[in-house]
């Protein structure tokens, strides 16, 4: 995704907010941590009020790859709205008190050759097996 610029007209009201919409887990995370309680609180009040017409826009969407530049900027934007919660709704703090470092863990879909991981396979345990 490229650095956001626009949202579908219909959500213009958070457009001061598009800085929210970050790229990765990592970069919302760490906005998130670097952002004071009062801006976070904006941020998730702004967009709680739109959420049933911002979910209705992304469900017609069908697929994030079919939506346009300015739909998966929104789209991004909710995934920083589900950070956001976190301190909002959880932790009450932009971090997560008495927590590891947001920098200590990497999400593996972050990490150099994530993809070429042997798959998992789901076995029932040996008592289950007949």
């Amino acid at each position: 995704m490229n650095t956001p610029t626009s949202l579908p007209p219909a959500f213009g009201a958070l457009t001061s907010y598009i800085g929210w919409a970050l790229p990765t887990e990592t970069l919302r995370r760490q906005k998130r941590e670097s952002s004071s309680m009062e801006e976070i609180r904006a941020f998730y009040d702004a967009v709680l009020a739109m959420t049933p017409e911002i979910m209705d826009h992304l469900r017609k969407t069908g697929s994030f790859a079919a939506a346009d530049a300015s739909t998966q900027t929104l789209f991004t934007l909710m995934l920083a709205f589900a950070d956001a919660s976190l301190s909002v709704e959880l932790h009450k703090s932009p971090i997560v008190p008495d927590g590891l470092p947001g920098d200590v863990w990497k999400p593996e879909h972050e990490t150099v050759g994530w993809q070429k991981k042997p798959t998992i396979v789901m076995q029932p345990a040996d008592s289950e097996r007949a």
